[in-house]
């Protein structure tokens, strides 16, 4: 509750000296104690029933000047009108997401799981963007289309599998079929952020080629490889279960960077956990998204809960009037 004039209020004090100066004439005598500090009145009931009129008075007026000070209710309405951006997260679910070099939380678990953690805090940081999700390996589809309900993207997220779309990598397909989620949309800006841990193995789009499109339809392209480049921590199935062996896995380093720049977009290695966040941060502060945040303030005046009070007491002092109240001796 807010005053629309509370300098107003300052007109409480006039009323409770008059209050004050009323009871010290009715008493028929004033005492100043030095050792209490203040006025000493008479305490009999029969007097305080006597002046309840004067009390009556006083409230009915201090509660008109709460009125008079425009006491309000106000409901703040907030309104977002933002431009967001379209996403199309491409992310790589070949084979080699098995590899096991990625910890999360002190635990070692496989890349593919990590990846799938830190693009979840991604998506919730971009709460005004509209994400889609590409998934790529031997061949490439869409797995989410582009949606502001990302609730629904993140089911989307949690639904991924290693070898999903097939045991190799295709890069270039991976590219294109994000760029075909983007092509048609009128987007002040249009981001492809392709995750890959390996090279371009299978497909029929080359990543030069897709890279081409890409530029040529005004889609900028991030690029992502992760894990380690070389050896890595693999699970191999063998006639006695599955145990952990070393595999090499190559990540190219070439390739990624030449999609970087011919769309306008960079390149990052993400060799940890902690590094693939960092990157993720620098791409959200890179490509931040423009929200206009207005507030409005809708006020109900309040101060009929102050006069109707007010003019309550001064109709019951009225009628304390025709009372034998008033000629209480």
């Amino acid at each position: 509750m807010t005053l629309a004039y509370p300098a107003m209020l300052l007109l409480i004090l006039p009323v409770l000296l008059w209050l004050f100066v009323q009871y010290g004439r009715s008493a028929g005598q004033v005492r100043f104690s030095i050792t209490r500090g203040f006025l000493s009145l008479p305490r009999s009931p029969r007097w305080h029933l006597r002046n309840l009129p004067l009390v009556i008075h006083a409230i009915a007026l201090l509660l008109l000047v709460i009125a008079a000070a425009r006491p309000q209710v106000g409901r703040t309405t907030t309104e977002r009108k933002s431009e967001g951006l379209d996403i199309v997260l491409a992310v790589d679910t070949s084979g080699s997401m098995r590899a096991l070099d990625l910890k999360l939380n002190g635990n070692r678990y496989d890349r593919l799981t990590v990846v799938k953690n830190v693009i979840k805090e991604f998506i919730e940081k971009r709460v005004d963007d509209r994400i889609g999700m590409v998934v790529f390996g031997s061949e490439a589809f869409t797995q989410a289309p582009l949606t502001l309900d990302h609730e629904v993207l993140f089911r989307f997220l949690g639904d991924l599998e290693i070898e999903m779309a097939g045991p190799a990598t295709a890069i270039g397909d991976g590219l294109v079929t994000a760029t075909k989620r983007l092509k048609d949309l009128k987007s002040k800006s249009k981001v492809v952020i392709l995750l890959t841990d390996g090279e371009n193995t299978a497909g029929n789009v080359s990543p030069d080629a897709a890279a081409q499109a890409a530029a040529t339809l005004g889609v900028k392209v991030y690029t992502i490889g992760v894990g380690s480049n070389g050896l890595a921590p693999m699970p191999v199935r063998t006639l006695f279960g599955t145990t952990t062996q070393n595999v090499e896995v190559r990540i190219d380093e070439k390739v990624l960077q030449a999609i970087a720049d011919k769309t306008g977009g960079k390149s990052f290695l993400a060799s940890n956990t902690e590094a693939l966040r960092k990157v993720y941060a620098t791409i959200d502060k890179l490509e931040k998204t423009e929200v206009e945040v207005r507030e409005y303030v809708d006020y109900k005046e309040a101060g009929y809960l102050f006069m109707w009070p007010a003019l309550f007491l001064m109709l019951f002092d009225l009628l304390m009037g025709l009372t034998r109240l008033r000629r209480i001796p």
